[in-house]
């Protein structure tokens, strides 16, 4: 799948969340668990090889570096704003990067088992957290 059709079908699976900043990172992180599901479909067939671990730790590596970087904006935004789900997002946020950081663990020591726990856990957070507890901030945005 090409960097625009991920796009696309990520435009299609995510709300406007009402912040052009935080739908632009929202996309990103879409785009990254894109790439890491065909990395993982790819190696079904086969163990990976070296060159499919760097590319595995090259790609958690941005994928936990933007998730913690948008967090860590989106929570001062809520913060200095007084967004009344603050404690809510950050507690949610916390668990993710808790997980990810486990994750994290595996791919250092190389255990195949991660991926499709990763992958589903992935996928099924961007779309719960954005589509349903980040979406719930974009009428108090839009009204500051």
């Amino acid at each position: 799948m090409s960097q625009s059709s991920d796009n696309q079908a990520s435009t299609c699976l995510l709300q406007d969340v009402g912040v052009m900043r935080f739908n632009k990172e929202h996309m990103r992180l879409a785009s990254y668990a894109a790439e890491f599901q065909e990395l993982v479909d790819e190696l079904r067939e086969r163990p990976p090889e070296t060159k499919d671990w760097q590319h595995i730790d090259a790609l958690f590596s941005r994928i936990l570096r933007v998730a913690s970087g948008h967090f860590k904006v989106e929570e001062e935004m809520m913060s200095s704003q007084g967004y009344p789900g603050y404690a809510s997002q950050k507690k949610q946020h916390d668990k993710f990067l808790k997980k990810m950081l486990e994750v994290q663990g595996e791919i250092r020591n190389r255990n195949i088992r991660f991926k499709d726990d990763f992958k589903s856990m992935l996928w099924d957070w961007l779309i719960h957290h954005i589509n349903e507890v980040d979406v719930e901030y974009r009428a108090f945005f839009q009204g500051k």
